[in-house]
């Protein structure tokens, strides 16, 4: 039996880092893109191509290599995601359409893209990664907060119009990680989360990826909000 294929958005640090390597080291291959940063790591069964997710033709041909190379893909992974902080008052058109673009429009692209190719094997799983902050939307972080509050609402949708072809849809809110984003906050935000937290801690990043190859196998479960974190919502 031929081993599964994910593909992974964002795969050059942080959470996307760690969800290519456990992915691969589950046995799958694993196409992984990134847009600035080439990724310092090596995988074996792994392909890391170059995109940029907000320009539709480079996701057509993210996705068309991806197949070439391994014939269909079995789980996307949205995952890429920026933020670029600022009060409304303070926020000029670029902050605010940089994220979108990255956070939710990019997710269209591919989700749209793959979609298509999972449609032709009546089989597949897209997991969509949110935040927290799409309802606790922080002082500062509008564009960040709606783009993954949208992000939940398109997952919803697209669960609903994926469902006939046999195809899952769902959102993760991933918890707060000391990875990447989470490593460069300050010692005083890291404190308010663990503060937030009813465990007082942060979230185990194995943990979280053991979750999200878990649920790249589940059949009968689509258009949930799964949230891996001990903050309440």
């Amino acid at each position: 039996m031929k081993n599964k294929t994910v593909l992974i958005t964002g795969i050059s640090k942080g959470i996307g880092k760690n969800l290519a390597i456990a992915f691969s080291n589950a046995g799958w291959n694993v196409c992984g893109c990134y847009n600035k940063d080439k990724p310092n790591y090596k995988l074996i069964n792994s392909k890391f191509i170059k995109a940029d997710i907000t320009v539709c033709e480079n996701v057509k041909e993210l996705v068309a290599s991806t197949v070439l190379e391994y014939e269909k893909i079995d789980c996307l992974i949205n995952n890429a995601g920026i933020s670029s902080p600022a009060t409304i008052l303070k926020m000029d058109s670029n902050k605010w359409s940089s994220v979108i673009n990255t956070n939710l429009t990019g997710v269209f692209y591919t989700a749209k893209t793959v979609l298509k190719v999972m449609c032709k094997h009546k089989s597949g799983t897209i997991i969509n990664i949110a935040s927290i902050s799409a309802f606790k939307t922080p002082m500062g972080d509008a564009n960040y907060s709606v783009s993954k509050a949208g992000l939940i609402a398109f997952t919803k949708s697209l669960s609903r119009e994926a469902g006939r072809f046999a195809v899952t849809a769902n959102v993760v809110l991933p918890g707060f990680h000391l990875t990447n984003m989470g490593s460069n906050a300050s010692n005083l935000y890291i404190d308010q989360v663990k503060k937030e937290s009813v465990l007082n801690t942060t979230t185990n990043i194995k943990e979280f990826t053991d979750f999200i190859i878990f649920l790249s196998g589940l059949k009968t479960v689509s258009g949930q909000v799964f949230n891996f974190d001990s903050r309440l919502i």
